[in-house]
């Protein structure tokens, strides 16, 4: 267990961190989309009507026959006019019994030869809703001031929607939006028992905008509460009074959630939540107070682990002699705070931090290797795992000469930025498209799927016939020359113009990659696994059980 927390720490903490910091500036901090919009929808697919059914099939006996498709007449086309006409009749799946005459929405995409979606039941309003959307801005104020007024709308299918706008939406356009927000009706529903957590959430984000003075009382009396339906969507509660309240309520926060060593772990969590919140998208908080809070995590060494990252980033290193006696006193139980250290001295400026790095090396080599893997796999990221930019700069030039081979031709990094921008060429990743029966043509998703791609860097031996590049996999041998020896290349020492030393970075390396199973497979298995458990307790699933 005590591998397993160093794995999940350095893997998941590091890299959330680093990638949440570019999320949560641009969506709204404390909300989920749970679908797909219906603008979204409509502008994936080629073709969308509403349809009224006209006929259903016959029941099937035999399990292994074709499904029945129902019939449908177009009634009216949302989109696609081109494609098709009204009164056209076609087939398709539907899930249920309805009468007929029944009107739904249907989806369609690839014509001339159209995969229809499985149909939705709608009705005038939804489709009024459907046609209206189209005309909005793309985004914005004026877009959002359309859909609140349908956040509790009697019709679910537009709740939802609505939810879902606004969860999508920037930070920034819920600002603007301040001047025609409904505070007085946002408060109705903070209060009411029965609002969803996910709902709450997004209605105590608009009170941070909108709100007064007089709804702080309110704000302080949930949290103080500790009743679990009062603090329901507690991360935007907090992130809420904070901004309401300023740096005068940062010491609330402390007592009940920081500094509070009985404080339940999901509670501070939603609290640190908050205060990450207003450390990256918010400036009413001056970040002196903002580490100085989340600081009082060190004296809980089952949490530390999660703040240290942040102490990094907002680059407090007042921690430094202390965090390196974290590591030194960590034992079986505690081990796991190690591999963040490494990576907090690692970022770290003052030149005692390279120190404590050999160091602390000697203590735990394991925790400084995996450190640097993590690092090392995430080069690409701005600040972080840099070391081999230096070590080149600081090498000779005529040993710079030397170690070019055909991928070195571009600086240290442009070979992983470049095969990052190749791998995204694909698209934008906004083409999602409905589940599709195929009524005469079968369709695939062939579009490319954006990946990440990580660059190895590998040693180059110079033969009499031509450059080649050694594998550096873990079997590698050293024969008695120096010079490594694989299966698929083999060198002979008389034909080498530059013998690899025994003793290189790359080497090193390869008893880490004897241990990748370890390091990745397992670890990053299980850790997706928690990250499911904790976010289905963030929106509200766990308490949705309960109670």
């Amino acid at each position: 267990m005590a591998g397993f927390n160093t794995h999940f720490i350095t893997a998941f903490a590091f890299s959330a961190l680093l990638v949440s910091s570019g999320l949560n500036a641009s969506l709204c901090p404390f909300c989920s989309a749970i679908n797909l919009t219906f603008a979204e929808q409509i502008r994936s697919n080629d073709i969308v009507v509403i349809a009224k059914l006209i006929d259903l099939p016959d029941p099937v006996d035999d399990p292994d026959a074709e499904l029945p498709k129902a019939q449908f007449e177009i009634t009216q086309i949302v989109k696609g006019e081109a494609f098709v006409q009204t009164g056209m009749k076609f087939r398709t799946l539907l899930v249920g019994r309805y009468p007929l005459g029944q009107e739904f929405l249907v989806m369609g995409v690839d014509p001339p030869d159209v995969a229809w979606s499985t149909p939705m039941k709608t009705s005038p309003r939804v489709t009024d809703y459907l046609i209206e959307i189209q005309s909005l801005p793309k985004s914005g104020a004026e877009r959002l001031a359309y859909f609140q007024e349908f956040f509790e709308d009697e019709e679910s299918i537009l709740a939802f929607d609505a939810y879902d706008e606004f969860a999508s939406a920037s930070y920034e356009d819920l600002k603007d939006l301040r001047d025609q927000m409904d505070h007085d009706q946002l408060v109705k529903w903070i209060q009411d028992p029965d609002t969803s957590v996910n709902r709450r959430r997004l209605y105590f984000t608009l009170l941070g905008v909108c709100g007064t003075p007089q709804d702080i009382e309110m704000l302080a009396g949930f949290i103080r509460s500790g009743d679990r339906k009062q603090q329901a969507g507690l991360d935007a509660l907090v992130a809420c009074y904070l901004t309401l309240k300023g740096a005068d309520g940062v010491e609330l926060v402390e007592e009940s959630f920081l500094a509070n060593k009985e404080a339940d772990y999901v509670d501070t969590l939603a609290a640190v939540s908050a205060l990450r919140f207003h450390g990256t998208d918010e400036t009413i908080i001056p970040k002196e107070k903002i580490v100085g809070a989340i600081r009082h995590l060190l004296d809980r060494p089952k949490m530390a682990d999660m703040i240290i990252p942040d102490l990094a980033r907002w680059e407090d290193w007042s921690v430094v002699e202390r965090l390196v006696k974290m590591f030194k006193d960590a034992d079986d139980e505690t081990n796991w705070l190690r591999v963040p250290v490494i990576t907090y001295l690692r970022a770290c400026p003052k030149p005692e931090a390279k120190q404590y790095i050999e160091e602390l090396r000697e203590i735990d080599p394991d925790a400084v290797r995996r450190a640097d893997f993590f690092l090392d796999f995430d080069d690409d990221e701005e600040g972080w795992g840099d070391e081999d930019e230096d070590e080149d700069e600081a090498k000779p030039a005529s040993d710079q000469t030397e170690n070019k081979g055909p991928d070195k031709q571009n600086p240290p990094g442009e070979a992983g930025k470049n095969a990052k921008e190749e791998g995204s060429s694909g698209g934008d990743g906004n083409d999602q498209r409905l589940s599709y029966q195929v009524i005469s043509t079968q369709i695939t998703d062939d579009s490319p799927s954006p990946s990440k791609s990580h660059t190895v860097k590998k040693p180059i031996v110079e033969g009499t016939d031509s450059t080649r590049q050694l594998d550096t996999n873990p079997t590698v041998a050293i024969s008695n020359s120096g010079a490594p020896v694989t299966p698929e290349v083999k060198v002979e020492p008389s034909t080498m113009t530059q013998a690899v030393p025994a003793a290189t970075p790359m080497a090193a390396a390869t008893t880490g990659l004897e241990q990748t199973w370890q390091i990745i497979f397992i670890p990053m298995a299980v850790s997706l696994i928690i990250f499911v458990l904790l976010w289905s307790v963030f929106n509200g699933w766990f308490e949705r059980l309960i109670y």
